[in-house]
């Protein structure tokens, strides 16, 4: 039995709440329990330490309450045709983390946009964790068990990360990946100020061609966390970006040019690498060509799904394809001529 936020808006208030309060007959355990406040500003009485997690969202929840070994035994997860043979996945930790549904004991409990408050129920949680875009069924998933919301995707992503951890009694764990993340990207600063020097001198702009325009990015998971951390710049018309991307007609693409500039592609919903050069054509048709990165070879795509998740694997992941691809070679500057 499965509801989208709008099928449970449907329904009258006492409908829902009573059919989903039958749905949660299994009697919790005592446990010891602390007030956490969520990014919602519920003050929410959780498990100190929670022995049955039910996470809503993949790449942002699922995925770093697995990569703590995290009691995790409900997760949503997406359905597309191309991935899995088509079977439920994990958005994100199918690919940084080679998760899958079919070779754990964590029950796929619907889309992370459809819900199945049955099979969350039947997995008996004593914490559900939710984004915030699933707050239309906050009264419903609470009947169930404690609910918390994680939100704030514009923050930083070991603070995200970090509140994941607390709420799910894995500080522990996170303090020692933090560490060991820590060692890597401090190695990492000593290539590049030994190969670029100042890495503020370097532009790097993650655009990607759409339909009709061209869109920028300040804030994009491990990406653009990778892009700040290493005190790389981005081109002016993003850097001053309140929000986390800008979209602007084809003919202002040169705001974007960059000394690097930087796509994604996800071919689960047919995002092809091919494609993306497909989109560029249609949309700036001699980008090859006017653009500084793609003139000089400058230009590169990463898999989207292997920087999604909140996760120490995707931070790594990034932070070697950006070493690799901007401090260990050759590069043509962007000179100020060159920008407009």
């Amino acid at each position: 039995m499965s509801f989208s936020f709008q099928s449970v808006g449907r329904l009258t208030r006492v409908a829902a709440l009573a059919m989903v309060a039958g749905l949660s007959s299994f009697s919790a355990l005592a446990q010891e329990t602390r007030l956490f406040v969520d990014d919602m500003g519920h003050e929410v009485e959780v498990p100190v330490d929670p022995q049955r997690i039910v996470s809503l969202r993949g790449e942002q929840i699922t995925s770093p309450l697995l990569e703590l070994g995290a009691a995790l035994v409900g997760s949503s997860g997406r359905v597309d045709p191309g991935v899995n043979n088509g079977d439920p996945y994990v958005r994100g930790a199918y690919d940084a983390l080679g998760f899958r549904f079919e070779n754990s004991d964590i029950a796929w409990v619907g889309d992370p946009n459809e819900y199945d408050l049955e099979a969350i129920a039947i997995a008996e949680p004593d914490l559900i964790l939710l984004s915030e875009g699933g707050v239309d069924s906050y009264e419903q998933l609470s009947l169930i068990a404690p609910a918390v919301v994680i939100a704030g995707w514009e923050e930083d992503l070991l603070a995200r990360y970090r509140k994941i951890a607390d709420v799910a009694g894995k500080l522990d764990v996170y303090e020692q990946l933090l560490a060991d993340w820590e060692v890597r990207f401090t190695a990492a600063q000593d290539v590049i100020s030994q190969t670029i020097g100042d890495p503020a001198s370097i532009s790097v702009g993650v655009i990607e061609p759409r339909s009709g325009s061209v869109r920028g990015f300040r804030t994009y998971d491990a990406l653009t966390q990778i892009i700040h951390a290493l005190g790389f710049s981005m081109p002016e018309t993003i850097a001053e970006l309140e929000e986390s991307r800008i979209d602007l007609s084809p003919e202002l693409v040169h705001q974007f040019d960059a000394d690097f500039m930087i796509s994604t592609y996800w071919p689960a919903t047919g995002t092809t690498v091919q494609t993306i050069y497909e989109l560029w054509d249609a949309a700036v048709p001699n980008w090859r060509q006017e653009l500084h990165a793609a003139r000089n070879n400058q230009y590169f795509m990463v898999h989207r799904e292997e920087m999604r998740a909140v996760s120490f694997a995707a931070l790594r992941s990034v932070l070697n394809i950006l070493v690799s691809q901007i401090a260990t070679r050759d590069f043509v500057p962007l000179t100020t001529d060159e920008q407009i």
